[in-house]
């Protein structure tokens, strides 16, 4: 065990003791000690037991207080009263970790979270790691540890894909569904309660573990975003991360009183954090699975083309339309690899792609098949789907043909069998066999993850070009607040002035205006605009003036804009708000409408919002989500996300936006953001983007603030 390493001495330990051993096999003490043992523990084990002088044939000590100094792992099996005691005499003993498997600590309630927050400070006062409480241990298949120290009932299979889960329960159902695709493990944890060690500290190991090849997590809540970034980013760079996130927030769960608040969910938050760190999130464990046995078994594939052989046409149309549901292409192979095929497949087979080879084709076609295909230039992954005939070769033998095959080690080749269930555990330890699925659907979903992953591998980052900040504007614009803002208090609306005040001291657009008392002053301010003008009222505290009258658009000349004024000004009275002035500001021309926005997020910091803005924000909700800091190059591919990206692109009806200019204002608005910690919402609904590179405009916008840290 090195000590430099992360979590040594809970995943590499060399003398491990058991406090609570038992001699009965079906307790948790019994099923504890009994794996540990069979999963032959190359250290030093010492069970505790006060009531048997062996347990289960080793020696035991009948007291912890009989430890020799200095283990590195202890295992408590206690009841929850006594964990306390039982860690202050292993803190005593400098035992390095203490692994507490015993229940009913914070997720029984307060008296359970008041015995854990005792754990957490025994362990700090004697620098011991403490993982759990109330988790099922952690399993290490490495030969020269040989460590199991859950009581899971499911043997765990040696391989290359870690895997941490904050359930018990879920831990040992994904090894059972592993089990039966034969996908091996390098290492378990099961982090229950995380009152001390918790998922970054396993990505930690990971990333200085060679045996780990594929990590895998199932989450169902999350702590600290920046110390799972710094983690994940960099570990997703050297092997795939894939995750399941149980417990989805509801998007009325964090209502707020802005569009960016109710559309910047927890889901939405969390999807962004995963996708800019490379992790692929899987929507089920059974999902999560079959990627991993992808990912273990097969190399990354250079595109998103794939070729489909099969003997079968109705599973392949199955297989083309999950391959377009996932984006997916199915090229046409070459015309040279197509003659190589009709020079052995039936006259009645289909040379295109998919590769119909027909029911009577067994075997060797397949491989032969394959070998052929997978030279074309045109293709990067192959799927072989085979459904058994009634008469003919059985599908062993036609996964042993495609086992093993030199073309597999230059691109990904999965498999889809439909047959009989007793095929799949005899199948899956064929050596050298693909990952085997029972239905095409997984077996191109596994497809895509692999594509996905392979193309955020290649993608380059371009940042946003340095943007120069008037911090003496801002500052005077954020001097304005009324009421001052207070760090105790819910965030200070920006009046209108203010506002333009610090968007113009960030570089970020807005139409010529002016903010006004009088409805005589507004029809005077859009004499001296001299252009058609919007007249919105100024209400303290109101974001969506629209909703009570408090927009009008198009207004022509001084006469009118005051009768609008005075019109709008008794229309707010009797809603039963309190008017204090109007904005006047020039209309611009026509364009598509987004809503850019920021938002400070409690639980993942800072993020951005983008989408279709005005009337289509609430309507479609066309949005996607992004965690600051980030590049010019992800708010692009930010963009492309949108259901309206061909709008924005002009490749649908219209001309589109200046693509450039779009992504400058995306710029500032994010430098902004994470220059001034203080505006903790920024948004501006609509932008109005144009064809025309200096006619972008922020028509509307709302700054929410708080007093510096």
């Amino acid at each position: 065990m090195s000590a430099s390493r992360p979590l040594a001495s809970l995943l590499e330990p060399r003398s491990i003791a058991v406090i609570g051993a038992s001699t009965r096999l079906e307790s948790l003490g019994g099923k504890t000690f009994a794996n540990l043992l069979a999963a032959g523990f190359t250290g030093d084990i010492y069970p505790v037991n006060p009531k048997a002088e062996t347990v289960q044939g080793v020696r035991a000590l009948t007291s912890p207080d009989d430890l020799p100094e200095g283990i590195d792992q202890a295992v408590v099996i206690v009841p929850p009263e006594a964990v306390g005691q039982v860690l202050e005499t292993c803190g005593a003993k400098g035992i390095g970790t203490a692994v507490v498997i015993t229940a009913g600590f914070s997720e029984t309630g307060e008296e359970g979270a008041e015995r854990e927050r005792e754990l957490v400070e025994i362990a700090g006062r004697h620098d011991m790691r403490l993982l759990g409480p109330n988790c099922m241990g952690a399993v290490n298949t490495d030969p020269a540890v040989g460590l199991d120290t859950t009581f899971s009932p499911v043997p765990v299979i040696r391989g290359g894909v870690g895997l941490v889960s904050q359930s018990g329960a879920l831990g040992v159902a994904i090894l059972s569904l592993a089990e039966g695709l034969n996908l091996g493990f390098s290492s378990f944890i099961s982090v229950g309660n995380m009152a001390d060690i918790g998922i970054e500290d396993a990505l930690d190991f990971w990333l200085e573990d060679e045996r780990t090849r594929v990590v895998t997590l199932y989450l169902e809540s999350f702590g600290d975003a920046d110390a799972f970034a710094e983690r994940a980013g960099p570990l997703a760079r050297s092997r795939p991360v894939i995750a399941v996130k149980a417990g989805a927030t509801a998007a009325g769960a964090r209502a707020a009183a802005s569009h960016t608040g109710a559309l910047a969910t927890d889901e939405r938050a969390l999807d962004a954090l995963l996708t800019q760190c490379g992790v692929l999130r899987a929507p089920t464990v059974q999902d999560m699975c079959f990627w991993a046995a992808a990912f273990e078994r097969c190399p990354l594939p250079a595109g998103n083309r794939v070729a489909i052989i099969t003997n079968a046409g109705g599973p392949a149309i199955m297989a083309a339309d999950a391959c377009s549901r996932h984006g997916l292409e199915l090229p046409e192979l070459t015309p040279e690899v197509q003659q190589r095929l009709a020079a052995f497949l039936p006259p009645a087979a289909a040379l295109g792609n998919p590769v119909d080879m027909i029911a009577s084709s067994g075997p060797e076609e397949y491989r032969r098949c394959v070998e052929i295909v997978a030279e074309d230039e045109n293709v990067d992954a192959l799927l072989v789907v085979n459904v058994t005939p009634p008469l003919g070769s059985t599908p062993e033998e036609v996964i042993g043909a495609v086992s093993g095959l030199e073309a597999a080690q230059r691109k990904p080749v999965v498999a889809a069998v439909l047959t009989g269930d007793a095929f799949y555990p005899v199948a899956a330890r064929i050596e050298g066999a693909p990952p085997i699925y029972r239905y095409p659907e997984p077996a191109v979903g596994a497809l895509a993850a692999l594509a996905r992953y392979a193309g955020w591998q290649r993608r380059e980052e371009v940042p946003f070009a340095a943007s120069s900040l008037d911090r003496a504007g801002i500052d005077a614009g954020l001097a304005t607040m009324v009421p001052p803002a207070d760090a105790a208090d819910e965030p200070s609306l920006l009046d209108p002035a203010a506002t333009a005040v610090v968007l113009g001291a960030a570089g970020i657009p807005i139409p010529e205006q002016a903010v006004v008392v009088t409805p005589e002053a507004a029809g005077e301010a859009a004499e001296r605009i001299g252009r058609s003008v919007a007249l919105k009222a100024v209400v303290p505290g109101l974001l969506h003036k629209a909703d009570i009258g408090g927009v009008s658009l198009s207004l022509t000349g001084a006469r009118d804009v005051t009768a609008a004024a005075r019109c709008m000004a008794d229309g707010i009275a009797a809603a039963g708000e309190s008017l204090t002035g109007f904005v006047v500001q020039e209309m611009v021309g026509e364009g598509v409408e987004l809503i850019l926005a920021t938002r400070r997020d409690p639980h993942f910091g800072p993020l951005l919002l983008a989408g279709l803005g005005g009337f289509f924000t609430e309507a479609l909700q066309d949005v996607a989500v992004a965690r600051l800091p980030l590049s010019r190059s992800e708010a692009g591919r930010l963009l492309r996300s949108l259901a309206a990206w061909p709008v924005l692109a002009g490749t649908a009806r219209g001309s589109g936006v200046h693509l450039e200019t779009l992504l400058d204002l995306i710029g500032r608005l994010v430098h902004l953001a994470e220059a001034v910690p203080e505006l903790v919402e920024i948004e501006l609904n609509p932008v109005l983007c144009s064809p025309e590179p200096d006619r972008h405009r922020a028509v509307d916008a709302v700054l929410r603030t708080r007093a510096r840290p």
